[in-house]
């Protein structure tokens, strides 16, 4: 005789382990008010919230609905506004309030978004692990990313593992600042220059509230071309080794630059990392008109800061994206010229290319 099985009849613990692949609208959806079991496990499961541009309004507002009996359980939030331009952070934070959240992820900002909600929620979250905001369309206000900006830079959560505040700011103000989270050991900042050269004493300041990071990530770009940008030595103020902080817990650090950068620069951020162990330099010069700084495509330059100020190296990845027209780069000899690093990493591979533009059919 056969016997059958309900969905039903499947043990709690099967029920926790499905309930941990969804998130909770599928949840909300899929199993609200299907039995007085179910209902009684719903109300003990942690959530994860994920809103994408495919999620249409009415979801939202369900989903909304449902966490009016279960925000306290909400562990996880991850936001992109949705295609109606409504903001769908506001919506959910000015009715909800997510105690026990523990990563929170913002991405595709809106212009009209309003948060003076998530901030107040912000400060008293103490159980948060990750904060994460992506912002490169550069579509917040000045006033929202300060609010951001100082909100979690200055938060003392001990939890607080990992910070990401992918939303171009000049941070101009961080010297006001306290130490970073205690326990931070990974951080990601988008810094904007007023100018389409590097300035080293806006990184280095930054550089002094990471004594404890094990993971950085810099991204700096500029906000416009200035009329004068040839580098040279006097662009980057000089510092000795007791000005400049040591990061001694630094592990992996990845520099990424859209604007105008020299080798003093790249060795005086390379002082502050005796133990740095993985290095991964991004290099895009994106108008044809600025002056490249020949050196950082010159390999025994690299050598020497490398072995100079970062002896326990063992991963150096770099790309460098080149907008010039005449005159055209010898690539033999900057291949050549990076044969010295060969010599010390055993597993180096370089890939040189040059992209011609078609100007009369604006492709490549």
């Amino acid at each position: 005789m056969s016997t059958y099985v309900h969905f039903e009849d499947l043990s709690n613990e099967i029920f926790f382990e499905i309930f941990d692949y969804l998130h909770a609208l599928d949840i909300f959806a899929s199993f609200t008010s299907l039995n007085e079991r179910i209902s009684s496990i719903l109300q003990l499961i942690p959530l994860r919230i994920v809103v994408s541009n495919n999620n249409t309004r009415q979801q939202i507002k369900f989903l909304s609905s449902h966490l009016t009996c279960h925000d306290h359980q909400v562990i996880s939030i991850n936001i992109d506004n949705i295609r109606d331009n409504s903001s769908v952070i506001n919506f959910l934070f000015s009715r909800h309030n997510f105690i026990n959240l523990q990563s929170c992820v913002f991405r595709s900002m809106k212009p009209t978004t309003k948060f003076e909600n998530v901030m107040q929620q912000m400060k008293n979250l103490n159980r948060l692990v990750v904060f994460r905001i992506y912002d490169n369309h550069d579509n917040l206000n000045e006033s929202s990313k300060y609010d951001f900006t100082q909100t979690i830079l200055m938060h003392q959560s001990s939890c607080l593992r990992s910070i990401v505040l992918q939303a171009p700011y000049d941070y101009l103000d961080v010297s006001n600042y306290k130490l970073l989270p205690s326990n931070l050991l990974s951080l990601s900042l988008y810094m904007r220059s007023s100018s389409a050269t590097v300035s080293v004493h806006s990184i280095i300041s930054i550089l002094r509230f990471c004594n404890r990071i094990q993971n950085l990530e810099i991204t700096i770009s500029h906000d416009s071309l200035i009329a004068n940008n040839n580098v040279n030595s006097t662009q980057t103020p000089s510092y000795n080794d007791n000005d400049l902080p040591r990061l001694t817990q630094l592990k992996h650090f990845n520099f990424k630059v859209f604007a105008i950068c020299d080798s003093r620069l790249i060795s005086y951020i390379l002082r502050c990392m005796p133990n740095l162990i993985r290095f991964h330099f991004n290099l895009a010069i994106r108008k044809a008109e600025w002056t490249f700084p020949g050196e950082l495509l010159d390999g025994h330059v690299w050598k020497q800061m490398l072995e100079l100020h970062v002896p326990y190296l063992s991963e150096f990845d770099f790309h460098m994206a080149i907008f010039k027209k005449i005159p055209e780069l010898d690539l033999d000899i900057i291949v050549n010229s990076f044969e010295c690093i060969v010599e010390t990493y055993s597993d180096w591979h370089m890939i040189i290319d040059r992209w011609r533009y078609n100007y009369i059919y604006g492709g490549k």
